[in-house]
């Protein structure tokens, strides 16, 4: 009996242990299985030494050129950060070779690094350039790094061209790659529509953390995103559980109505599964192309009663109504806003942060015994009895209780906005509110919409590549919005509320 127990403790210690070993008896993907070199494509490399977005710093290249490029018409991209891993480049040239995607260029990028005059490391730019949340590497690959390969020549002579429709273009990376992957197509979807993002670093290093919570209350975008990751995924557990932020990226995802897919594992925080998962990965981001990539559904309750079927934004030249009143009434200050009341009152604010009450038929604006912290923007509440300030260096919003006789009292920070690390709260625009009692304000992310009870429940992004509203409009239900020095509108299901309306009842969406 002793001798069977020592048996059966040894076969589950040497089974444990195999459950943690990589399986190496996995058949290998045949792409990942190099061409013959008369069938394989050309590779350029070089290094970039100068970059507005990123200065003083270089970075490595590679281009990929598959066989079939005759450069007759633009090709697909892939872009792949961090360099050619996965073994990325031979997997892309068997994919094309089989039809499982379509003719693409390669772009293969390396960080950049920073370095002294004698030659030593100053910085690493890795972390700053892949883990921050904007739109910062969008720019830079946009504007510095494509146009730069658009300019050169394949072996054969051929131009390069590249598509500059999203739906033909992928963005690859792995840890703070695989989470700048994501990043680039989440604040430019004009530029990048399929993602792979391996071991993704959605964790509390610059912001990353929040994405599950954007994820949810963000307009669907029209991205097909796959998701690589396993279950002893962690690097450093000061910033977080990479295994559970990818989960919720996964769950955040899947309620949003996302075109995506993963591939849970074992592993740890290694480049060993992804590459596994890589060839799949991109068969399934490239399936069905070039039908495009579909605008999901989300199940969130705010945008389904706000959001109309097939309503969209559109440009539009803006009319009186749009523009926010700055008028100088009797005040000797730098009037910012100006809100008409329909009994004639005026509530006027400074761009000092000072809010002034000026009654009708007076001439002499009084200010209010306002927080300290005030801001310039200013809204009032559809029942008259609510005034919402701005406050300074902050991503609150206060709410002041308007007595009858006018003034304001009892203000407390009640909205919060999101503010994402490198989002600039100094920029918040303007405010507005619908018939139901719901506020919308332009932040540097979208139009943010919060309920009664000043929680953001919906986050409209404008396109293109503006992402900073200036200011916005609501009328009747059209929405307009100001970005990029441009107006646009877009029909939705709620009717908005303006301060020379006359006050109305407002049905309570209750405490919440």
């Amino acid at each position: 009996m002793k001798r069977l127990l020592i048996i059966l403790l040894a076969t589950l210690c040497t089974t444990a242990f195999a459950q943690n070993k990589h399986n190496a008896s996995t058949p290998k993907d045949p792409a990942t299985i190099p061409l013959p070199d008369s069938l394989r494509g050309s590779i350029l490399s070089g290094t970039i030494t100068e970059s507005k977005i990123y200065p003083n710093t270089s970075r490595d290249w590679q281009v990929f050129i598959p066989k079939q490029y005759d450069g007759t018409k633009p090709a697909c991209l892939v872009v792949g950060l961090d360099g050619n891993l996965f073994g990325a480049i031979t997997v892309i040239d068997n994919l094309i070779a089989t039809g499982e995607m379509p003719v693409a260029i390669g772009i293969f990028l390396q960080p950049g690094v920073s370095h002294n005059q004698d030659g030593t490391v100053a910085r690493y730019n890795r972390s700053n350039e892949f883990d921050r949340t904007d739109n910062r590497l969008a720019t830079f690959l946009e504007e510095e790094v494509i146009p730069m390969v658009e300019n050169l020549e394949t072996p054969h002579g051929h131009r390069i061209l590249i598509s500059h429709n999203p739906n033909d273009r992928a963005i690859t990376g792995a840890s703070s790659s695989g989470i700048a992957a994501f990043t680039v197509a989440w604040e430019r979807p004009d530029l990048f529509a399929r993602v792979y993002s391996s071991v993704g670093t959605f964790v509390a290093m610059r912001g990353g953390n929040e994405y599950p919570a954007l994820v949810r209350k963000t307009e669907p975008k029209p991205l097909r995103i796959f998701l690589q990751d396993g279950v002893n995924d962690t690097w450093n557990h000061i910033f977080g559980d990479w295994w559970e932020q990818n989960q919720l990226m996964s769950s955040a995802l899947n309620f949003a109505g996302y075109e995506f897919d993963y591939k849970w594992d074992r592993g740890t925080h290694s480049i060993y599964y992804g590459t596994r998962a890589y060839p799949d990965a991109m068969r399934w981001l490239w399936r069905g192309w070039p039908t495009p990539v579909q605008t999901g559904k989300s199940m969130n309750g705010m945008l389904q009663s706000l959001l109309v079927d097939g309503q969209q934004w559109s440009e539009t030249t803006p009319d009186n109504q749009l523009i926010v009143q700055r008028d100088d009434v009797t005040l000797k200050k730098n009037v910012h806003k100006v809100l008409a009341l329909h009994n004639g009152d005026k509530y006027i604010s400074t761009n000092e942060g000072e809010i002034y009450l000026l009654r009708k038929g007076t001439k002499k604006a009084v200010k209010m015994n306002t927080l300290e912290t005030s801001g310039k923007e200013i809204a009032i509440y559809p029942n008259g009895k609510l005034l919402i300030a701005q406050e300074k260096n902050s991503n609150w919003l206060i709410s002041y209780l308007i007595a009858p006789d006018g003034t304001l009292q009892a203000g407390q920070q009640f909205y919060w906005l999101h503010n994402t690390d490198n989002h600039n709260h100094t920029k918040y625009g303007n405010m507005t509110f619908d018939t139901e009692g719901n506020l919308y304000v332009a932040t540097p992310i979208g139009i943010q919409v919060c309920d009664q009870n000043g929680r953001v429940r919906a986050i409209l992004p404008l396109p293109g590549k503006g992402r900073q509203v200036e200011e916005i409009a609501f009328i009747g239900n059209k929405i307009y919005a100001k970005c990029g020095g441009k107006w646009f509108v877009r029909e939705v299901a709620h009717t908005g509320w303006n301060s020379w309306e006359a006050p109305i009842d407002v049905k309570s969406q209750g405490q919440g």
